[in-house]
């Protein structure tokens, strides 16, 4: 019954995998397997991004710009007091109010609750309880965390986000990021013929995002995208709607 449900949704035979291959579906020549909906082959996860994971691999890359822009907005101040000012100067600045976590002498790290207990009662450890490290030691560790958290949080934020971008413009259009150079290269070979190329994926930007995000037939932004879901894509991954089906038959838009 499968077989007969592949073969009738197929448009061409895998000449690969030697099986029906249905429409937007590619080989993958890592995976040695045909993805449905293909979109890329990502190193990073050692696997394929298509229909079942594109829309998850999309909020991971999407929520971690948030996140490495909020570490950068609220963590400027300090880093760019201990990468450009001065020792001197750095020092000076007022600690972080409220933070549960304060360097001492020592170079040990105690929490605030604790170090004011010793404060207060007259029991902070003296100097041979507890080995200190040399102040250009200190300062070279706190200087060389700083600058590697600087580097990691620019450098995601400047490869994610581009990346969130690039697969922003995607979904706008309609399309995978394979089906992008197919369809470029037929636009050009349309317009050589006075033709125009129309992506038959594209529904137009809004319901194109509502489409890949999964909340159509009542399912909602709040409850299914900012929040975990686990609801699976829209359709099976073998037919797909093209708008010229759509604008003939209103009942078919999902």
């Amino acid at each position: 019954m499968l077989q007969k449900e592949l073969i009738a949704e197929a448009v061409s035979i895998c000449k690969k995998c030697i099986a029906p291959k249905p429409p937007r579906t590619h080989h993958c020549s890592v995976c040695n397997r045909c993805v449905l909906k293909m979109d890329h082959h990502c190193p990073w996860l050692n696997n394929c991004v298509g229909y079942h994971n594109h829309r998850h691999f999309f909020l991971y890359m999407l929520y971690t710009t948030i996140g490495t822009l909020f570490i950068i907005s609220f963590g400027f101040e300090l880093g760019y007091g201990v990468l450009f000012l001065d020792e001197a100067g750095w020092k000076e600045m007022e600690p972080l109010q409220g933070h549960p976590v304060r360097f001492n002498l020592s170079g040990h790290i105690i929490p605030v609750t604790e170090m004011n207990d010793y404060e207060h009662d007259g029991m902070a450890p003296a100097e041979h309880d507890l080995p200190i490290p040399h102040p250009n030691d200190r300062t070279e560790t706190i200087h060389g965390a700083i600058l590697f958290m600087a580097l990691i949080n620019v450098a995601t934020l400047f490869a994610l986000g581009s990346l969130t971008a690039w697969h922003s413009t995607l979904i706008t259009r309609g399309e995978t990021s394979i089906e992008a150079h197919i369809n470029k290269s037929e636009t050009k070979r349309l317009a050589a013929m006075n033709k125009v190329y129309r992506n038959p994926y594209d529904f137009g930007s809004r319901q194109n995002w509502r489409i890949f995000l999964g909340i159509t037939r009542k399912r909602t932004w709040w409850r299914h995208v900012l929040l975990p879901s686990s609801h699976k894509p829209e359709g099976n991954g073998l037919t797909w709607l093209t708008y010229e089906i759509a604008s003939d038959n209103a009942d078919e838009w999902p």
